[in-house]
């Protein structure tokens, strides 16, 4: 889409454009579609000039003779062509900056996820104790908020490790937005049974 997690929804917004409705909340969902673009934008490696290339096409050398690899696989299997030609690290050390973020990041994802899980269950208890349609609606707008900033990872494919800094914000942002919708929906279920 051409922007970046945190103005993405504000894109969509702007043509009036969703992909589909969650089948439980009713909220207009965007689908996201791989943004690794979007996601390097302003990280440490596009900020010290490294491109796409260098880390997914790099220059090998076999029998002699330095080519430009086009298999454009992850640089996490060729560390020697890949992170070890800026970074003085041993192979074990890259392996190990590179999974330690990937697995950060997917903690965070799988956290986000729960959040997500959460919220979806409690606007059904609220629904169900016939909780009024604007605070329902409310809650719809983030749940909105909640997927893109979660789901943009998921359809991200380094885990977060091109731009590990910004799938960190984004994704503390997503788990917010999943606990303010359960709040809202907790004061409007708590409000509910104290009338009755």
């Amino acid at each position: 889409p051409w922007a970046n997690v945190f103005d993405v929804q504000k894109k969509y917004a702007s043509i009036n454009f969703k992909d589909f409705k969650h089948a439980i909340t009713g909220a207009a969902l965007t689908k996201l579609q791989h943004p690794e673009v979007e996601t390097f934008w302003g990280s440490k490696h596009e900020r010290a000039g490294v491109e796409c290339k260098d880390c997914h096409m790099p220059k090998v050398k076999r029998k002699g003779k330095e080519f430009t690899f086009h298999g454009q696989r992850s640089a996490r299997y060729m560390l020697k062509d890949t992170c070890l030609r800026c970074h003085p690290w041993t192979v074990e050390r890259a392996e190990y900056q590179v999974d330690a973020i990937q697995n950060y990041v997917r903690g965070k994802m799988r956290k986000a996820e729960f959040s997500l899980g959460q919220m979806i269950d409690t606007f059904v208890l609220a629904k169900d104790l016939g909780v009024s349609e604007d605070v329902l609606a409310e809650v719809r707008k983030e749940h909105d908020r909640a997927h893109i900033l979660w789901e943009w990872w998921t359809a991200e494919n380094s885990d977060g490790f091109h731009n590990p800094e910004l799938a960190r914000q984004a994704l503390a942002e997503a788990i917010n937005a999943s606990q303010k919708g359960i709040e809202i929906l907790n004061k409007a279920i708590s409000q509910k049974t104290t009338t009755k």
